[in-house]
């Protein structure tokens, strides 16, 4: 009898946690499976145009990246990978490479006024996003602003 309770009492436990998992559990499958990662800067090569950056310029655009809201998914067919590489596009990105476990991740970001546009390459795959950020927009513009000021 004892143990018929003991294991009706864990089942039901069980059924309990799959059916409403703890916020801390969800949070860290969310993260761990996330199109959109942060990264952390002393952990990364930050490259333009093959030189490597460093100081205060890299501490911007991985804050730029991290604060960035993720907008959509680019599809990508297979067989079209290649078409979204660097070396098709006609502006230069900026090249993040760091390692996530025995995976060595590659980020390109192509910074726009409005957006930023991510191809991730890992070694087997390619995905390409639209990020937002709000504070990319605000600098646009006030370096349009001073740019048009000291022209004129």
């Amino acid at each position: 009898m004892t143990w018929t309770m003991g294991f009706v009492l864990i089942l039901g436990i069980l059924i309990k946690m799959i059916t409403s998992p703890p916020s801390a559990a969800v949070a860290w499958v969310l993260k761990k499976y996330a199109i959109h990662q942060e990264i952390n800067e002393k952990e990364i090569t930050l490259e333009y145009d093959n030189h490597l950056i460093e100081g205060e310029f890299k501490e911007k655009i991985v804050a730029m990246y991290n604060e960035a809201s993720f907008l959509k998914r680019i599809h990508i067919y297979p067989g079209n990978e290649h078409l979204f590489m660097p070396q098709n596009q006609k502006t230069v990105p900026y090249h993040i490479c760091y390692s996530k476990g025995k995976k060595k991740i590659q980020l390109y970001l192509y910074i726009e006024e409005k957006h930023i546009i991510v191809v991730k390459q890992t070694k087997k795959k390619v995905i390409a996003y639209h990020l937002v950020n709000e504070n990319l927009y605000a600098e646009y513009e006030e370096n349009r602003l001073y740019l048009n000021s000291k022209i004129q």
